[in-house]
């Protein structure tokens, strides 16, 4: 997958995230990151965020959970990931229900990254078209064109 996006990682730099970082750019994905959540509201707050954020489940100012509080306010949306050491279903489910795109856990396979990336993707970028306001059909473009278009 040649780049396509931009994406916040923000984490405390275990090895899972060191980890999830080489596989992101593997894909093309160019990755920010920040070790906090002030850190991370800090890169989050311009005009055009980054449409993915892979959070860590625990940071030193707090939690996934302040993470996905922060995307929800931001300028655009934004998809958040949960990225926890192992999986586990019942937390699984605790951050899905409370709006988390998705939850990956190691090891990261370039399959199943390129599976979240596009969908997390695909979805960021249609919320930021409603949210600008709809675009003529002549003016719709592909999925490589409009993700091309948000690493601008």
């Amino acid at each position: 997958m040649k780049q396509i996006t931009s994406a916040l990682l923000v984490h405390q730099n275990s090895e899972t995230m060191r980890s999830l970082v080489g596989a992101l750019e593997r894909q093309g994905v160019h990755v920010s990151q920040a070790g906090s959540r002030a850190q991370a509201k800090r890169m989050l707050g311009g005009l055009d965020p980054v449409p993915l954020v892979f959070t860590d489940i625990q940071l030193p100012d707090g939690t996934w959970a302040d993470i996905l509080a922060l995307g929800k306010k931001v300028a655009l949306p934004v998809n958040v990931i949960v990225v926890a050491r192992v999986v586990d279903t019942q937390f699984y489910v605790e951050a899905i229900e409370a709006g988390a795109f998705d939850f990956i856990a190691p090891p990261f396979t370039a399959s199943d990254l390129t599976h979240v990336i596009r969908c997390a993707l695909d979805n960021a970028l249609e919320r930021r078209g409603q949210r600008l306001g709809p675009r003529p059909a002549s003016e719709e473009g592909t999925y490589s064109e409009m993700a091309q278009e948000s690493s601008a």
